[in-house]
């Protein structure tokens, strides 16, 4: 970055509520504005598990503030904090297809505001399968990925035994045999290690999100010039290419600043001026 042009935050420490090695990824990007990124001392596991043990109460954003009040605690005369979360399912528009949905959420305790991005990608290896013991269990690996990407095992009917972090054919056959074993039911339950540290799939999507929170900093308030002007919400009224008729879908988007009052409402950034008629509900009811 060009000295005489720093970023205002540049110089700064933002400590990361995160026990996955999401850092990795993360820190290089943040050292392009001159942040330096410093794991906090916490345990994101008590916020919800993948795997079952722990649920996740609360929506991501409650979560994400989860962990990072649990950052500030032990870092309480820190200024910038920054939290990720991840979730796994059908897409939100794409319903048969399995999607990653990664937020993230950085804190300025000065400022007192909040930059918060996310990144639905159908680029997942998310997946889960009820195993006996005739299924075929070399398929369900090669499908996933492994050894590359971590996997799951626990005994059907019991999620309190976990096996995680499986990256061997010896680790998994031993956790099979033993799962088995423990459950009522001869099944085990086989799924994906989507922790970010055994899943490089997820990680690159972490990668995505996290560039996208880099633009975000990078975008200064004109008014004020805080970091995080970015767009807020979405103004509908994008006509059909058909009839012309305007739609429930973003004809223009409203940016805002995350401290002042400032907002600027601007066309949509993908270029789109029109929709098909086939997403038109007048054409297409």
């Amino acid at each position: 970055m060009d000295k005489d042009n720093k970023h205002p935050f540049s110089g700064e420490t933002v400590y990361f509520a995160t026990k996955h090695s999401k850092e990795q990824t993360l820190a290089p990007l943040l050292s392009k504005i001159g942040l330096l990124c410093v794991v906090a001392d916490v345990d994101t596991d008590k916020f919800g598990t993948f795997s079952g043990e722990v649920a996740r109460v609360g929506s991501v954003r409650d979560t994400l503030r989860l962990k990072i009040g649990a950052a500030a605690e032990v870092n309480p005369k820190a200024r910038f904090f920054l939290a990720s979360e991840g979730s796994f399912g059908p897409h939100p528009l794409i319903g048969f297809v399995q999607s990653d949905h990664e937020a993230l959420l950085f804190v300025d305790r000065k400022l007192k505001t909040e930059i918060y991005v996310e990144e639905v990608s159908t680029e997942t290896n998310h997946s889960e399968i009820e195993f006996g013991p005739r299924d075929d269990l070399q398929s369900f690996l090669n499908q996933i990925g492994f050894p590359e990407h971590g996997i799951i095992v626990k005994p059907k009917g019991n999620n309190q035994i976990v096996y995680k972090g499986l990256q061997s054919f010896r680790t998994v056959g031993q956790a099979i045999i033993d799962a088995f074993m423990l459950s009522s039911e001869a099944k085990v339950i086989l799924s994906t290690d989507m922790r970010a540290c055994f899943n490089p799939t997820r990680m690159k999507v972490i990668e995505k999100v996290g560039e996208k929170l880099i633009e975000s900093l990078n975008s200064l308030c004109p008014k004020c010039k805080t970091p995080g002007f970015a767009i807020s919400q979405g103004i509908p009224g994008l006509p059909c290419e058909e009839c012309g008729e305007p739609s429930r879908i973003s004809k223009d988007v409203l940016w805002s600043c995350v401290k002042c009052d400032h907002s600027e409402q601007k066309v949509r950034p993908d270029g789109i001026v029109k929709i098909s008629a086939a997403e038109c509900e007048y054409c297409n009811p």
